[in-house]
Parts: C-alpha cells; structure tokens; sequence
C-alpha cells in the first residue's frame, strides 16, 4: 500500500501529468463498462458528462517495486498521456484528461462518452429473437470511419499501432459516427519496421497468430488483421470466433488453417451477400493473411471501402440520415412486433386449449349417456327373463 501511495503521489504531482488532471470530475456513480485493462466509470465536468477509464493494475506487484521503478512507470503514464492528448480526429474518441476517483489511488483516464458500441449494436444483451436490421450502408459507413481512425494512427510519426482493435473498443455517437477507443495500450512504433514486443493484449478473436506469440514481433498490420475480423463480424452479425488453428486428418497428420479457414463459417455468410470480387469480400481476404507482408495498407483498405459506398447504398436509404435514436427505435418497433406476435400465438393457443376442454367435456359427457343406455338396456333385457 506504501508503493502504492508513492506511486499515486508521483503521478497526482508528475509535472507532466500536472496540465491533465480534472481536479473538477466528479463521479455520478454509474459504472458504464469494464474490460480487460479496467472499468469505465461515468463521471460529470463542468459543461459534459465523460467516461474514466480505471486501470486494474497499473503498477505491477506494486509492494515490491523499486522507488525508482515507481518514477519510471509514473513518466510513461505521463508520456501516454501526452501522446494521447496530442491525437485529435474526427473518428478518434477524444482523451480529455485524467482524474483521481474515490477509493482508487490510480489515475482514471477520462475520455468522451458515446451512445453505444458496435458490438452492442451487432449483438445486443439481452439477445433478441431475431438479428437486429443493421442496414449494409451503415456497416460499410463505421468500417469507413474505423479505417481513418487507423490510418491517422498509422501516419503518426513515428507509427501509433492500436493493438487492441475490437468491436468493444469501435464507439458510436448519436449520429452513427464511429470512433476508436482505448488507445491505453498502444504503443509508439520505433521506426517504420517490425518491432519484438511483449505479446499482445487484445482478445484473442481479433488477433493475427503473430500477435499471440509470447516473444510477439509485429507491427501496424496487427490492426488491419483485426480490422479484418472486425468487419466479418459487422457483415455477418454473428461473433466470430474461430476454428481451432490445426485439426488431424483421417490419417493421423496433423493439419494447419489458415486465419480465414479458422473462420470459414462466418465468411460464407459474408459472401453470400454480395457478388463475387466484391471489394468488401477482396477486404477481409487480403487483411486475414497469415503473413503480415502480404496484409493491405490501411490506404488500401480505405480504397475497397470506397469502392463499396456506391454498391452497398444503392436502393438503401442514405445512412447520414440515420440515427441511433431511429435504429434504437426500429429494433423496439420490431421487438414489439414480435411480443405481439408471440401473444397472438398464445391467445391462439388458449382458443385450442379451449375447444380441447369442450371436446373433452362432450367426450365425458357421451361417455356417461353411453354407460346409461347401456345399463338401461341390460336391465330391459333382463326384465323380459
């Protein structure tokens, strides 16, 4: 607790942590989300309601840490934190500071809140009877937005590598516009080459087989291979999680698939939407290779989604004119069109279990008229004896 105490102390009076710090926020109580590297509280600054990451752990075995270890973990906090003051973009979830929440002795990183994620908007909890109407056009649209966020990552001198790109982690405002968040983990690239990194930390779903080495080397095409993952995922609306990466075969040998075999289920549902050579489907196959060099460049990602835009909006309605509030509404509308439906369905099935009964009742009721004529009838026979 002493280190843990000093550790806090650092980072509170770090002069370059000192310029972010929101003395103001103050938590609402509310807990928005939580994740692999911590929870998401909601907390409240003069003028805006915000997000503060927590961060689980942010010193590691903090009772043994050295004093000058706790000085070197407190300066690239306060480095990462000016990087990710410095990354302003439309389609970049806006880091605003950081603040102390009450209990916690580490820093929250407070961020812009959003509506919603992509993944809540894919697979919502609970889970409703049927898939939820994502039109095409709006999937192409938050690909197109993700796309950008990367490629102001990527062009970042030196390279920005996300490394923990997920459906979780692609924001939506109000208006459908997508941003990437939790750039807590990202890294800057040393030069443009492939840099020997501690194994990555994003989920393992929308990680290339590079990244989940545990002496990882790789670089920016981390995340147009989870991009890739991201989009099988927006265009089947079904997790992908994948296949096993070997299976034995009827002789014994052990066999190996590639990253788009491992989700091979998912891609059928992709292709069966659209023509073959279709830019979306060129997209994801190029940016699942198992090789990082022979992964597309985020311009070139950016190309095919381009490509798509006239193909996929022809006949929808224009997505700049959707809305969270009118998705949102469309999904209840049909939830409600479904309780309507499964109340139908029972009040059928009571006019059933009512015309059963009646049924039943006449069946008893012959059943007695029956055994009286019968009993009527052996006592007449019995009589003319």
């Amino acid at each position: 607790m002493a280190a843990q105490s000093l550790a806090a102390s650092f980072l509170r009076d770090h002069p370059r942590l000192r310029p972010f710090l929101l003395s103001s926020a103050r938590a609402t109580g509310r807990t928005i989300g939580s994740g692999s590297y911590g929870s998401v509280e909601e907390v409240a600054i003069p003028g805006a309601v915000c997000a503060a990451k927590k961060i689980h752990d942010f010193f590691q075995d903090p009772r043994q840490m050295p004093r000058e270890g706790i000085e070197k973990a407190a300066d690239e906090f306060a480095r990462e934190c000016q990087l990710m003051s410095t990354l302003r973009h439309p389609h970049i979830v806006q880091f605003l500071g950081v603040c102390f929440l009450p209990g916690s002795r580490m820093p929250a990183l407070v961020m812009e809140k959003l509506a919603t994620s992509l993944h809540d908007i894919l697979d919502p909890e609970p889970p409703p009877l049927t898939k939820p109407f994502v039109p095409v056009s709006l999937k192409r649209s938050v690909l197109h937005d993700v796309a950008r966020g990367l490629s102001f990552l990527h062009s970042h001198s030196p390279p920005i590598i996300h490394r923990d790109l997920s459906a979780r982690n692609v924001l939506l405002n109000e208006g459908m516009v997508a941003k990437i968040a939790d750039l807590g983990m990202a890294r800057i690239l040393p030069g443009l080459r492939a840099s020997t990194m501690t194994k990555a930390p994003g989920a393992s779903v929308y990680m290339p087989p590079e990244a989940l080495e545990d002496e990882s080397r790789y670089d920016v095409t981390i995340d147009i291979f989870s991009l890739g993952v991201v989009a099988i995922f927006a265009l089947s609306q079904t997790f992908p999680k994948p296949l096993a990466a070997a299976y034995m075969d009827d002789s014994g040998r052990m066999v190996g698939r590639t990253e788009l075999e491992r989700r091979g289920n998912y891609m059928r549902e992709v292709t069966r939407q659209f023509r073959e050579g279709h830019p979306l489907v060129q997209m994801i196959q190029r940016c699942l290779k198992n090789r990082m060099r022979e992964r597309p460049t985020i311009q070139q990602v950016m190309g095919w989604l381009e490509e798509a835009r006239a193909e996929v909006e022809d006949g929808e309605y224009d997505v700049n004119k959707l809305s969270l509030v009118q998705l949102l509404q469309s999904r209840n509308l049909n939830i409600q069109q479904q309780r309507q439906q499964i109340d139908q369905q029972q009040q059928q099935i009571g006019q059933k279990d009512g015309e059963i009964c009646t049924i039943r009742e006449q069946i008893q009721l012959l059943q007695v008229q029956n055994e009286s004529l019968q009993s009527e009838n052996a006592a007449l026979k019995q009589s003319q004896k």
